[in-house]
């Protein structure tokens, strides 16, 4: 049958293919720079591990140098629209992660906006306008083999879809693998996270277990009963079988152009109404993609407690939050603090080679039952996997449990974990 009208006008094919052109010769002339400028020290083919990186025959202690040998990460954080206020705290923040990390910021036209010093690992890319729509329209459309036409009409209803809403992007997180892949030769891992949010010191918190043992590794804050991959902070093996799990969801696969063409209708039909504020028909990125990598069977999994949420806007915090020297501590409220005590801890706290992370498992992992009821209510039911039990012994307990995947068994385990020596000074502050 004939593909659907786009969400404007019938096609001009084409023009269509002289602007995919012009995009695709733009685009890769930016990848062209970008490789030529960071091929060097760009650590192994994609997505290798090398053979030699177990951790018990690492020697904990050990530098990791200015750049990790074995692993390095890319987080990928594409923007529409003006970037937000806090991008230079985002940007600062993210300067001790440089041994093992690049945060991939994609905007349109906000070159102006982009903050003046920042750190060699925060990377910036003008996509031009509408050149978000553009390039995820291209990159799903060549994974899914869409027609020209058709992939043409996605690339419009995105760019519909973004103008009116840019927080839409979220949703295509799972793709974005796959979107970028063409910026991902040299990293071991891709990964999403968000702009509001503070970094930290990085490599004190990714463990070498986690990248080595697990093809997908997402943090929580706090929800550990929830089973399912973060969209603040999620990790994968950056290897096609694990980048193309986005393609068992039918919203952002293949019925990828039905479900933009009825955001745009119901769009529309809003605004005919004269309706400002409307619920949109948004798809969250976490349900139906946590449910379909577990669901695959292949895949190992890890969900460790490692975010640390915002301080609430009102009432007597219970903590206060230091950032010194690029590393950002959480102290408890009453606790006297000297900021030059915490510089200098910042400032010890480098990459180690070993990656030993900041938790020491504690007793024997035990088999979690999984149930659609006891969290995540914002998706549909179909997509929940809570492990209520974790809650038995109360919220610290849960927080405190860090939950596997295990392949063998398609069965998932809870492990509990206590801090490791060093990573609390002995007022109780702790490096976040």
């Amino acid at each position: 049958p004939p593909p659907p009208p786009p969400p404007d006008e019938e096609d001009d094919v084409t023009a269509a293919e002289e602007e995919l052109r012009q995009i695709r010769d733009r685009q890769k002339e930016a990848q062209r720079v970008f490789h030529d400028e960071h091929s060097a020290g760009s650590g192994g083919q994609h997505g290798s591990l090398p053979a030699h990186s177990a951790a018990g025959r690492v020697p904990r202690g050990m530098p990791c140098g200015e750049r990790h040998p074995d692993f390095r990460l890319a987080l990928l954080l594409p923007w529409v629209g003006e970037l937000p206020p806090w991008t230079p705290y985002f940007a600062a923040s993210a300067r001790l992660s440089s041994p093992l990390a690049d945060f991939l910021v994609f905007h349109e036209e906000q070159d102006l906006a982009v903050p003046a010093d920042v750190p060699p690992n925060v990377k910036w890319f003008d996509l031009g306008p509408g050149g978000l729509s553009m390039l995820l329209g291209m990159q799903l459309g060549e994974a899914l083999n869409l027609p020209i036409r058709n992939a043409t009409v996605v690339i419009k209803a995105l760019r519909f879809m973004f103008d009116k809403w840019p927080r839409l992007v979220a949703e295509y997180k799972p793709t974005f693998g796959a979107v970028f892949s063409k910026y991902l030769n040299g990293y071991s891992h891709w990964g999403y996270c968000d702009l509001d949010m503070v970094v930290g010191n990085l490599p004190l918190f990714v463990s070498r277990a986690e990248l080595e043992q697990h093809d997908i590794v997402t943090y929580s804050f706090g929800d550990q009963e929830a089973l399912y991959l973060r969209g603040q902070w999620t990790v994968h093996r950056n290897e096609p079988r694990v980048s193309s799990v986005w393609q068992r969801c039918d919203h952002i696969a293949g019925q990828l152009q039905k479900e933009l063409l009825l955001k745009v209708a119901w769009v529309r039909r809003m605004e005919s109404r004269g309706i400002a504020n409307y619920p949109k028909r948004f798809q969250s990125a976490e349900g139906c993609y946590s449910h379909q990598a577990v669901s695959r069977g292949d895949l190992r999994i890890a969900m460790v407690h490692k975010q640390a949420v915002g301080l609430t806007a009102s009432g007597e915090p219970e903590a206060a939050i230091y950032a010194v020297d690029g590393a950002v501590w959480r102290c408890a409220a009453e606790t006297r603090v000297d900021p030059d005590e915490l510089a200098r801890h910042s400032s010890a706290g480098g990459c180690q080679l070993s990656l030993p992370g900041p938790h020491l498992p504690v007793g024997e992992r035990r088999p979690l039952r999984m149930d659609a009821e006891g969290c995540g209510r914002w998706m549909p039911v179909e997509f929940r996997m809570c492990a209520p039990e974790l809650l038995e012994d109360g919220d610290e307990a849960a927080r405190a449990t860090t939950t596997t995947f295990d392949v063998a068994d398609g069965r998932f385990y809870g492990q509990r974990v206590a801090p490791a020596a060093g990573t609390t000074l002995p007022n109780g502050c702790a490096q976040l």
